[in-house]
């Protein structure tokens, strides 16, 4: 069972204006021992192995994302989106991508912007979603709250499914502080965002709940330009994905959503 990181590298990150803007973005600002946190992330990932990590970004960010992997050394496949069309489109064409490789595949996807200071953490976290991701299980990241914080959705545990990860009873937007203060003391997690699942179980989930997604996807990836590592995905095709993110395409709908708790410091 290959492991396919996945690193989603999108966004201006307008909430660190202005040291972070559209044209140097917060993901490759150099905040903690002279990285950023996409180097971070990427240092993260070669830790637990597998194929080369594959970053999906636009054309815009191109430069940043080659010029930091090369700075650690670090062997990177780069999927460029045609035009940014949320966080579901993104996705798809990353595991329409591995699909095409190594349907069984599992895809570790992580965002670009996160900072970790517990890597060994991490990376037990990890490999448990991944183990979970491996028996059929679409698995996200739940964070245990350390606050009520009103900035981050929720995540209800169910039922057990295997040591250490259980079902989604359900994902719950942000909420106020005195609903977060409930949330808390009946045992719900963050929604960090982060997943691990095969390639085709969530492709499978695309063609049931948004089978546009899933279309434009596939025809992108087969219809991408290449240029060494570096793949341009068929605007045509990418472009009919419509705007949405994964939480609403895929993770509130699926009957397959897992939820590994994870006790490490993030941000």
């Amino acid at each position: 069972m290959a492991l396919y990181p996945v690193i989603l590298c999108g966004g201006s990150g307008t909430r660190l204006w202005p040291s972070s803007r559209a044209d140097r973005p917060k993901q490759f600002l150099k905040f903690w021992d002279g990285r950023s946190t996409f180097q971070e992330t990427l240092l993260r990932v070669a830790d637990l192995g597998g194929e080369s990590p594959v970053i999906v970004t636009g054309e815009s960010m191109l430069g940043f994302v080659q010029e930091q992997a090369a700075e650690l050394g670090v062997e990177i496949v780069v999927l460029i989106e045609p035009a940014a069309r949320d966080s579901a489109p993104a996705v798809a064409a990353a595991a329409a991508y591995v699909e095409a490789r190594d349907p069984d595949g599992v895809i570790l996807m992580l965002a670009a912007d996160h900072h970790v200071k517990d890597v060994d953490g991490f990376t037990a976290s990890a490999r448990l979603a991944v183990q979970s991701a491996g028996r059929g299980w679409i698995t996200t990241f739940g964070i245990r709250p350390t606050y009520p914080a009103t900035g981050f959705g929720y995540i209800q545990p169910g039922a057990p499914l295997m040591e250490g990860v259980f079902a989604v009873e359900r994902f719950v937007e942000k909420p106020d502080e005195q609903t977060a203060e409930g949330y808390i003391s009946e045992g719900y997690f963050w929604n960090s965002g982060n997943f691990a699942f095969r390639a085709s179980v969530l492709m499978g989930e695309f063609e049931a709940f948004e089978p546009a997604i899933a279309q434009a996807a596939r025809g992108a990836v087969a219809s991408a330009r290449l240029d060494g590592s570096v793949m341009r995905l068929g605007g045509d095709a990418f472009n009919q994905a419509p705007k949405i993110s994964l939480d609403y395409a895929v993770m509130e709908r699926t009957k397959l959503a897992a939820v590994a708790p994870a006790a490490f410091d993030w941000s």
